[in-house]
Formats: structure tokens, sequence, C-alpha cells
């Protein structure tokens, strides 16, 4: 009987449809990890880069220090005023050069000390990911191993429920299944259909009553049965 065929199909959907959830589970769990391990290894080059630049600063610190201390030292030794004056303004322009790159090493040292934070606390959310990703897979085999178990079972049955049913019947019914949300089967219910919800035609509610044809709906094309039919079984 048809209505038995969709009833095995629809068990078939929901394993299916299960066993889809949990890859999609899986996959949206990886792309996260994918994406945190994309923005550690992005945050660590910026490390790296905030390093070498600390320590190009610090160079500059350095030579800007000693070129200093040599101009104190050249203006003992100045002979004339003019002199004097030139080398006391590269003193002055050392002294600002200093600070303003001391200022720069305190901003990167903080820069970089609030980056190293960042990457251990992403390092720690990436290791409990990993570990929730093993437990969810290991978990979902067992729930796929159990669907597919039940997959095989249920496709047996729909072997036999398809058998003795004529081959054009079945590929009307695939067809409307296909492009009926799984559902090529449906009541007729007061002379409604209870797929699209729109009235039958009272001749044809008539017809699908005595049950000795295959009626659709016009609306929908589902293949209808009568209601009460269905309760008597």
């Amino acid at each position: 009987m048809l209505r038995q065929v969709q009833e095995i199909d629809l068990e078939l959907d929901e394993r299916k449809q299960s066993m889809e959830t949990i890859h999609d589970q899986l996959r949206d769990h990886k792309k996260m990890l994918d994406k945190l391990v994309a923005d550690l290894d992005q945050q660590k080059v910026e490390l790296e880069e905030m390093a070498s630049l600390k320590g190009q600063r610090q160079i500059e610190l350095d030579e800007a220090e000693e070129r200093h201390t040599k101009s104190k030292e050249r203006l003992m030794n100045v002979s004339s005023t003019k002199e004097y004056n030139a080398v006391e303004k590269e003193m002055d322009q050392l002294k600002r050069k200093s600070e303003e790159t001391r200022e720069q090493l305190e901003h990167l040292k903080e820069a970089i000390e609030l980056n190293e934070r960042q990457i251990a606390e992403k390092e720690d959310k990436i290791s409990a990911l990993r570990k929730q990703i093993n437990g969810v897979e290991q978990e979902a085999e067992g729930q796929i191993a159990v669907l597919q178990k039940e997959l095989k079972s249920w496709e047996a049955k729909r072997g036999e429920a398809r058998e003795g049913i004529k081959t054009g019947i079945i590929r009307r019914y695939d067809f409307i299944r296909s492009r009926r949300g799984g559902r090529a089967i449906v009541a007729a219910r007061d002379a409604h259909c209870e797929g699209c919800f729109m009235a039958i035609p009272p001749q044809l509610y008539i017809q699908i009553q005595r049950g000795e044809t295959l009626e659709s709906c016009p609306s929908c094309q589902r293949i209808l049965y009568y209601y009460e039919d269905a309760i008597e079984e």
C-alpha cells in the first residue's frame, strides 16, 4: 500500500535528516575552530612584527643616547660660540628624539603584553574547543552508527513495501514526493486536502470516499485518501 511506503520513507527521511544535522554540527564546530586558529596565527604574526619594531626602536634609542653622550663631551671642548650653539642644538634634538622613542617603546611594550595575554586566552579557548570537538565526534560516531543500522533496516522494509505496486504509480508517487517536501499522499477530510487545505470538488470527494481509483488534489497534485478509511485501519 502506498501509504505504508510513505510512512517508511518518512522514517528514512527523519534518520537522514538526523545524520545531516549531526554532520552540520560537526562542520560548525570545525569552522569555529578554524576561525580561532586563523585569528591566533594572525595575532602571532602581529606580535612578531611588534617585537621586531620594538627591537628597532631600542636600537634607535641606544644610538640617540650614545650620540647625546658624545655631543655632551664635544660641548666641553668647543672653542667658539657658534660651535657651542650648534652642538647644544644637536643635543636638544637628540634629547627629543630619545623621549619620543622611549614613549614609542612604552606603547609597544604595553601592546605586546596585551597581545601575549590575548594569545594565551585564545590558545586556552582552542584547546578547550578541540576537547569539546573530540567529545562531540565520539558521540556522533555512536549516533551515526545507530542511525545507519536503522536506515539499513528501513530501506529493507521500503523495498518490500514497494514490491507489488505498479511501476507507474511508484514513479508518480516519487515525483510528487520530490516536489512536496516528502509527502506525496495526504488525507482528504471534510472535502478539503490536508496537504494544501484547498477545497476538493464534490464529485472528486465522492470518488475518493469510494476508494476505487487513485485520485489527486487538483491544487497540489498530492495523492488523496479518505480520512475515515485511515481511522478504520
